[in-house]
């Protein structure tokens, strides 16, 4: 049986960065397979993880949540191709941070796969500054919690105040996981190693339960050859940072370099990086927002 193992946590938690660092600690003696989930029609973390580490095979599934019915058979055939061609020892599923993944367990329960893989590990991230918001915006985030093998507080160095008030609501909600602050994502893979007395109780709990379907929040991709300056950039983003959670892409600066941008919430981080070639392609996730608006107050900004 192949080892499967979930990675889940709210839009903006450190999914990516934590699947880079158990990539550069197992892939060298590993046959690992990454599958990345996402809302959007369009996905950039898989560029973001081949641009630290290729030495894996990815396979992307986007415009929904594989959870979904809609996806269910886009995911089974998506993941036995994967385990016929590539024969993989470890599978990551990296699910999009909008994914309701209640119903993990029927998922693998599947006639298909039910004989191929088990679910080794849940694991849920956290991020410490925003952990009150995301709770607030979206039952799916909770069952994201309640399904966990190992909880994940991101982010601890932004985090102003005690991870008491965090860890006693984690604990509410799930009273089998093992809760691990960090910073980073810097977790080791022996750290995710659970005790087969409560591995699976979380999800198990669930049997029987559907996910979720679409959630309020929706997803738009902006892709362009037009290039802008940073400080106009900076102000486009705070711009819909009111009504957009979580924005994330790749961008082609006026200057010549071209620049990762992460943003959540009212956070926002841009590094410039080397290797990412193409124009540039913005995922936006927020209320009340639609492509012709978004074109247009980019538009705006590189006027």
């Amino acid at each position: 049986m192949i080892q499967f193992n979930l990675i889940t946590g709210f839009l903006g938690s450190g999914k990516t960065t934590l699947l880079g660092n158990l990539l550069e600690e197992l892939s060298a003696k590993n046959r690992i397979a990454v599958i990345q989930n996402e809302f959007a029609a369009s996905g950039i973390d898989g560029k973001e993880l081949s641009r630290l580490n290729d030495d894996f095979k990815l396979v992307e599934i986007n415009n929904g949540s594989v959870f979904c019915v809609c996806q269910l058979s886009n995911f089974v055939q998506n993941l036995l191709k994967l385990i016929e061609d590539y024969k993989p020892d470890i599978i990551f599923l990296e699910a999009s941070g909008l994914a309701d993944p209640i119903s993990i367990v029927e998922l693998l329960q599947t006639e298909e796969l039910k004989d191929k893989v088990a679910l080794d590990k849940s694991i849920c991230l956290v991020d410490a500054p925003n952990f009150f918001k995301g709770l607030s915006s979206l039952v799916r985030f909770k069952h994201q919690i309640m399904v966990a093998d190992k909880i994940i507080i991101n982010k601890t160095d932004l985090f102003e105040g005690h991870l008491t008030a965090i860890e006693e609501k984690l604990k509410e909600l799930n009273p089998f996981a093992e809760i691990l602050p960090t910073t980073y994502a810097q977790i080791y893979w022996a750290d995710f190693e659970v005790n087969l007395s409560i591995k699976g109780a979380a999800s198990k709990r669930f049997t029987g339960r559907l996910a979720g379907g679409q959630p309020d929040i929706k997803t738009c991709v902006l892709r362009t050859h037009d290039k802008i300056s940073e400080h106009c950039l900076k102000s486009f983003i705070k711009g819909m940072q009111k009504n957009c959670p979580r924005i994330k892409g790749f961008l082609n600066l006026t200057n010549g370099k071209k620049v990762s941008v992460h943003s959540v919430f009212n956070r926002l981080e841009i590094k410039e990086v080397k290797k990412h070639i193409g124009p540039s392609e913005l995922i936006v996730f927020g209320y009340d927002i639609n492509i012709t608006d978004l074109r247009k107050k980019f538009k705006e900004r590189i006027a």
